[in-house]
């Protein structure tokens, strides 16, 4: 990017604030988290009245794509929205909770009715298939049209809508050199421009840079030039590895939230819960020990993804939808955003734990690598983690990093940090590398991964983590006497861990990982 757009990050934003056309346009200043009177750490849109309720599998792609344009431009002002349903995904317990604690009301919805009665007058034109489709919602959110395919060009003047912009031979970099100024930089989507709709309103509602360039120079480009511990929401090019994105973003000071099928965040986000508390599990404190036990926790992985935590994690019985989950203490990673960008969500979980207890997913506010953070970006890191974590009631966080288990130094920058109690270090090439391994910062333990269940490693079986756990030390005042274990969410299930908890000789006893945290801290002192 040119010495220009390099220094017309945070300072430009505040001079663009209403530019751009039509009656919604100007309805959210550019740079905005103010949502009911307080700061959020993300965007947010209004709380929303009524929504019209959409089927998302009667829409086509190029309908989606508007509707969700729209959506992000409604929830702008709050009043009537958009929600896009898919009945057989955790969404249509997003919207019943809506209408049941929110008072939301509902009916059912009609695309070009809603078009009508938004009181957008504008069209940005795309076409199918190209980068023109995520040039077409970043412009929506700029100039308050909605975005439209060529195949809906003649319904949408017949409704109506002008065309504002024809962007079908533009991309993404064409916005940025166009277009940076007007954008937010303390948060970026990146999505795909074959996915019509998910993430599409939240770009459009908070007026933010839609992209997608695998891993090029010119997405370098994008992230470098980011607020300091801005964050992508959506996911990168993950085809020889999530460290490829994930790495350089972690160079330029940016955390990613994995997100890239997630819907209806703006309307989610217009919910606010300046503070949610923890029901199951006990309330994670510390147990006066056993002199006898080994006490272990079983903690599942992927918990910053929130594309997963919308869709199918809370109906698929190979997780939080399970039969078995109450009948033992389970953990279970959260991202700390959800306080912001979906609070209904995260209250409902909490409200629908039993025995489960909740820590923050890796490696804090987002996925990213401490040891390749920069100094500064990391200090406000933890600062926004510390105070999201106080709200979302979370005391521990996993880490996931590269050979820097050992440095200490490293970790005080999070465990200085009051509402942190300790930190389960993950070493990214296998987690369980360091063997339960504990190193101290701030009078506060890291914990590593003793073993794993993890589908295809060795030693990550049922058989085995079992007899490990059997056989390891009965001592809660060393650290020995403590075992964590990872168990991999997309190759192991509840049913599993209940495979090994019914092994379990009656000395080994099974906590919830935020109590496990504590006792380390309070009993097995270094």
């Amino acid at each position: 990017m040119s010495d220009r757009r390099r220094l017309t990050r945070r300072h430009a934003l505040g001079l663009t604030a209403g530019l751009g056309l039509g009656s919604l346009a100007s309805s959210l200043p550019a740079h905005s988290t103010a949502s009911a009177g307080r700061l959020s750490a993300y965007p947010k849109g209004q709380r929303p009245q009524l929504l019209n309720v959409l089927d998302e599998s009667s829409l086509n792609s190029a309908e989606r794509t508007l509707a969700t344009t729209l959506q992000g431009l409604m929830a702008r002002r709050g009043a009537e929205s958009l929600y896009l349903n898919i009945p057989s995904l955790g969404y249509q317990f997003w919207l019943d909770d809506l209408i049941s604690r929110y008072g939301v009301r509902t009916r059912p919805g009609d695309l070009w009715k809603t078009v009508s009665r938004s009181g957008v007058g504008g069209y940005v034109l795309f076409r199918t298939g190209t980068p023109s489709v995520n040039v077409a919602t970043t412009l929506a959110g700029v100039t308050g049209a909605v975005a439209v395919g060529e195949s809906l060009e003649a319904l949408a003047i017949r409704h109506g809508l002008r065309k504002v912009l024809d962007v079908r031979d533009k991309d993404d970099r064409w916005v940025v050199d166009n277009y940076w100024p007007r954008l937010r930089h303390d948060v970026a989507i990146e999505q795909k421009a074959d996915i019509p709709e998910r993430l599409r309103d939240y770009v459009t509602m908070a007026r933010t840079l839609a992209f997608y360039d695998g891993n090029s120079a010119f997405r370098a480009e994008v992230v470098g030039a980011l607020d300091d511990d801005a964050t992508v929401i959506g996911w990168g090019d993950a085809s020889q590895g999530e460290d490829k994105f994930i790495g350089p973003n972690s160079d330029a000071g940016v955390k990613a939230i994995p997100a890239d099928h997630a819907r209806n965040l703006s309307v989610l986000s217009g919910i606010t819960e300046d503070r949610l508390s923890q029901r199951g599990g006990g309330g994670g404190r510390a147990l006066e020990p056993d002199p006898d036990a080994h006490y272990v926790t079983f903690l599942i992985t992927d918990g910053d993804n929130i594309q997963w935590m919308l869709g199918d994690f809370p109906t698929d019985q190979r997780w939080f939808g399970s039969p078995h989950r109450g009948s033992v203490d389970l953990g279970w990673g959260i991202s700390p955003s959800l306080i912001d960008l979906a609070p209904s969500v995260m209250r409902w979980f909490y409200d629908q734990s039993v025995k489960d207890r909740w820590v923050v997913g890796p490696s804090g506010g987002g996925y990213m690598y401490p040891s390749r953070y920069p100094a500064a970006a990391l200090t406000k890191h933890t600062s926004s983690l510390a105070q999201s974590m106080a709200r979302a009631d979370l005391s521990a966080v996993q880490i996931i990093d590269f050979d820097s288990f050992p440095d200490t130094r490293l970790w005080g920058n999070y465990l200085k940090h009051r509402e942190i109690d300790g930190l389960i270090y993950l070493e990214y090439s296998r987690y369980d590398s360091h063997k339960g391994k504990v190193v101290w910062a701030e009078g506060k333990p890291v914990i590593s991964a003793r073993t794993m269940l993890w589908g295809g490693l060795e030693g990550a079986d049922e058989a085995s983590v079992t007899a490990e756990l059997n056989s390891a030390v009965r001592n809660p005042r060393s650290t020995a006497g403590y075992s964590v274990v990872l168990w991999h969410a997309w190759s192991k299930s509840v049913d599993d861990v209940m495979t090994v908890v019914n092994g379990l000789a009656p000395h080994v006893k099974v906590i919830p990982p935020d109590t496990l945290v504590k006792m380390v801290g309070k009993y097995a002192r270094p």
